[in-house]
């Protein structure tokens, strides 16, 4: 998946290959390299911010889909 500006604010599904894990998060900055979310963590009721780099994405570490 291709990321620009427009792009920010969307929500994204973000599965974790290793973990097989998927959670629902909001896009919330976009760089060259690197592409940061925020979702809510239910367990310890905090937002986590995420940063996921183009590395973790191209060796399929994350996979995002878009849903918004």
């Amino acid at each position: 998946m291709i990321l620009n500006k427009k792009h920010l604010g969307k929500v994204v599904q973000l599965k974790n290959s290793r973990l097989n894990t998927k959670i629902d998060c909001i896009i919330t900055e976009i760089k060259v390299n690197e592409v940061s979310v925020v979702y809510y963590e239910k367990e310890i009721e905090e937002l986590i911010y995420k940063t996921l780099t183009e590395e973790d994405l191209i060796f399929n570490d994350y996979e995002l889909k878009l849903l918004s």
